[in-house]
């Protein structure tokens, strides 16, 4: 080799800059033709004590291994003691008439002057450092051994894996310190100088003509409101590195979860609140990683791509392939009714995304893409070919239908009718069809209600103002006081004629009422207004399929209402509101109860919301205490449930993870501690998206952990209904929380055990910009209150029903938990 190479070394620290002198002293005579240093420090009159046995072992191979190599390189040693001065020292380098690259750079990071440094902000060191190398016309080697950073034995808050250099910890010990600085030296020159693959320069990134097609499609679909997910694997690890950059350009989020799971629900909490499309990678055979919540992205037709590794099958039992002689991944999803293409050959790739570019146009959820590592890195060309703008074909059941104005003419005669109290529950509507909503309700007197699926879909305040005609909750479980005094008299529900419940882009399912078929095909007037000809309900006695929007704007222009009529509507609604909150939510005993806790918490934030401006959004888990908060806590827009589909314990926990880059306002987590365990902890992936996308600090990020050692909604099916002993399968054990405040990867970290509801502190933490608060609180079991069942309402801490000692409600088979 005719070169000259550069090894940089940026150092305090005269012990560590002499050892390395003396590596290169040793390697002087077997590889170097000519050496010369460019520091202020000398090292003539510097003496190296005898070699010990680590770096004697380590000589006697280096010297072995480059004595069968016939190059020989001329060496420049640059010391500085500051990274830009290492900048200006090579930039006077004489470079002479041979070919001229900088090599190995060794940088001291272990003296006090950079205590406390993160990882990423070396990473943020190093890529000025070789950015302004490049823009001095300066060739520099960039590779995995090329770059070595020390660091002293303090460690810091958080640990993560450095993408530009290699972590070393400073040795104290001399002899293991030359023996180290050797190591890297032969690494470097192996794998990197002599290696004929590489060269000096950055490496150039693998591109993939499925991931520039996609994300010119997504970004001719959504612009640059989508997002990009994936968990690793080497057969997808190209094809994740061609669409970050493909990302990059768009300035679409780049985000990452501790499973695969969890990128589902950060995609379907992602669709539900901001209707952002995703592109989700995993590996070959993870696509059963989903859990339920694969079927949930289904159900609540989340768009994007889903792109799993698979192999050919032709091969036999090929590793981690779901496609073989005993099993086919693709019979699974075609009965699950999931739209997907499986591409095996490069020359299929194009007539394959076409395919599923007109799934993702049919809106039936995301499209599974099924690819061999082949197809997936395939190259893209200089300038991709655009897809052609994709003309949305609906799905056979989602056809649009202009419903008979009989059917639209039969809801105008209901909201007109007599009937004193009708309350209606909307799914999941667009904002645009919520404001509507709104203002329905506010001219026919229609008393509004959210569920457990879709927490805030009729928000508790608009603008920082009460809204009048919102009861709370009717679900399943954490049906709230006020629709109960709404719907029933005297301890059983009101005359049929008297009332109606309306469902608009809802299919009634279990979760939404906590009343069973028979009684609300029975005792109840329902109507629904739905698009989807497979979520008409058999008991609706008024079905219609069509546009909620259309079906809205069409009710609000035919209102015809008396004023006696609309007085009496809104005076029920507001009876309806009045009343006592059961005992234990005024009741400060330690542990607190969830009543206490949530009624204290409900207070707090309605306060801040009136009096403040507060807005949040919330993300609520399976669990006693997830619904506790959904049913006690004031909400200011949609949030995020875990209840939602499979009702799968951890999704709203997990989901965190992306909603922390994507949310438009602060984010309230309330999780139980049985959710809580059954998942990873997800603070590393937050902060790990926080060092890939920067920190919002324009937001807090809250995380209750709700902790009673118990799977409390269980606990309180076997005591409240059943009446049995709890057991041994609804403990949990927790561990104590140690209270603590760091600053990590741009948040302000804070754990912290509540064990007493402080109000003024609570209000500090949530105004903080920047912070990530994890909170325990500590409360006790109970089985008041709470709407966890209707046999619930007659409990003596209760008080709902005039007269209604006199008729006991009890526990019927329809009630569910």
């Amino acid at each position: 080799m005719d070169i000259c190479v550069s090894v940089i070394v940026v150092t305090r620290n005269a012990d560590l800059f002499h050892a390395g002198a003396s590596v290169i002293s040793d390697l002087r005579d077997t590889l170097f033709d000519e050496v010369t240093l460019d520091s202020d420090w000398s090292v003539l009159d510097h003496a190296m004590p005898e070699a010990g046995p680590h770096y004697q072992t380590a000589r006697t191979r280096a010297i072995r291994a480059l004595a069968g190599h016939q190059n020989r390189l001329s060496l420049n040693v640059v010391h500085a003691q500051s990274l830009s001065g290492a900048l200006d020292r090579l930039q006077a380098c004489d470079r002479r008439d041979n070919v001229h690259h900088i090599g190995m750079a060794y940088i001291d990071y272990s003296d006090p002057y950079h205590a406390g440094r993160s990882t990423a902000e070396i990473e943020n060191d190093l890529n000025w450092f070789y950015d302004r190398l490049r823009a001095r016309n300066l060739q520099a080697f960039q590779t995995p051994t090329s770059t070595a950073v020390f660091q002293s034995a303090e460690m810091p808050h958080y640990h993560i894996h450095p993408m530009n250099f290699i972590r070393c910890l400073l040795p104290g010990d001399m002899d293991v310190l030359r023996a180290h600085l050797l190591s890297l030296w032969m690494d470097f020159y192996e794998l990197s100088l002599a290696n004929r693959k590489i060269r000096p320069g950055s490496q150039k990134r693998p591109t993939s003509l499925m991931a520039s097609t996609l994300a010119a499609f997504l970004a001719q679909q959504a612009g640059s409101n989508w997002i990009l997910q994936y968990y690793t694997g080497s057969v997808v690890s190209s094809l994740i590195t061609a669409f970050e950059d493909q990302a990059a350009a768009q300035n679409v989020p780049v985000l990452r979860g501790p499973n695969e799971h969890s990128l589902a629900c950060g995609a379907m909490a992602n669709w539900q609140l901001y209707e952002k499309p995703s592109v989700t990678i995993v590996t070959s055979g993870m696509i059963d990683e989903f859990r339920g919540t694969f079927a949930n992205l289904y159900e609540t037709r989340a768009r994007g791509f889903l792109i799993c590794a698979e192999q050919k099958p032709a091969l036999w039992y090929a590793f981690q392939s779901t496609i073989n002689p005993e099993f086919d991944s693709r019979d699974v999803l075609h009965a699950r009714g999931v739209p997907f293409v499986y591409i095996s050959e490069p020359q299929d790739l194009a007539r394959g995304l076409e395919q599923a570019m007109a799934l993702y146009a049919a809106d039936r959820g995301p499209v599974v893409i099924l690819a061999t590592q082949a197809v997936m890195n395939m190259a893209a060309p200089p300038t991709p070919r655009v897809p052609a703008p994709c003309v949305p074909v609906p799905a056979q059941d989602q056809t649009q239908s202009h419903a008979p104005p009989a059917a639209l003419d039969d809801l105008v005669d209901l909201v007109n009718g007599d009937a004193e109290r009708l309350l209606l529950q909307p799914g999941a509507l667009p904002p645009r069809c919520r404001q509507l909503v709104t203002e329905l309700a506010e001219a026919s007197g229609i008393a509004l209600v959210d569920s457990i699926l879709h927490p805030g879909m009729v928000a508790s305040h608009h603008n920082g103002r009460p809204n009048p005609n919102y009861l709370g909750t009717l679900g399943v479980y954490g049906f709230s006081d006020p629709v109960y005094r709404y719907l029933y008299r005297g301890g059983r529900i009101a005359p049929r004629e008297t009332q109606a419940l309306i469902f608009m882009e809802d299919k009634i399912s279990q979760a939404a009422t906590p009343f069973g078929e028979s009684k609300l095909r029975q005792q109840f007037q329902i109507a629904q207004i739905v698009r989807r000809s497979d979520h008409l309900a058999p008991f609706a006695d008024l079905a219609i399929r069509h546009d909620p929007e259309a079906a809205l704007a069409y009710l609000l222009a035919r209102l015809d209402i008396s004023d006696a009529l609309l007085a009496r509507r809104r005076a029920a609604i507001a009876l309806a509101r009045e009343g006592e909150k059961d005992l234990s939510s005024s009741l400060p005993v330690l542990p607190m109860t969830p009543n206490y806790f949530f009624g204290q918490l409900g207070a707090l934030l309605r306060h801040m919301i009136e009096a403040e401006g507060y807005d949040f959004t919330g993300l609520y888990d399976v669990g006693r205490c997830g619904i506790s908060a959904i049913r006690n806590l004031p909400r200011t827009r949609a949030g995020f449930s875990g209840w939602y589909g499979r009702a799968l314990m951890g999704d709203a926990y997990t989901a965190t993870v992306a909603l922390a880059q994507t949310a438009a306002t602060d984010l309230l987590v309330f999780v139980g501690d049985g959710a809580r365990a059954l998942v990873p902890d997800i603070l590393p992936s937050l902060l790990e998206n926080a060092l890939a996308n920067g920190a919002r600090r324009d937001l807090s990020v809250t995380i209750f952990v709700l902790a009673n050692s118990g799977l409390s909604a269980i606990n309180s099916y076997q005591e409240r209904i059943l009446f049995n002993r709890t057991s041994r399968q609804m403990r949990v054990l927790n561990l104590g929380t140690q209270d603590s405040q760091q600053d990590m990867c741009g948040y302000q970290v804070v754990t912290r055990a509540i064990n007493t509801f402080d109000p003024d502190a609570l209000r500090h933490d949530l105004r903080k910009r920047g912070r990530i608060n994890l909170f325990t609180v500590n409360l006790a079991h109970n089985n008041e209150g709470d709407g966890m069942s209707l046999a619930h309402v007659s409990g003596w801490q209760q008080d709902q029903l005039a007269g209604r000692r006199n008729r006991p409600l009890r526990a019927h088979t329809e009630e569910r938990i």
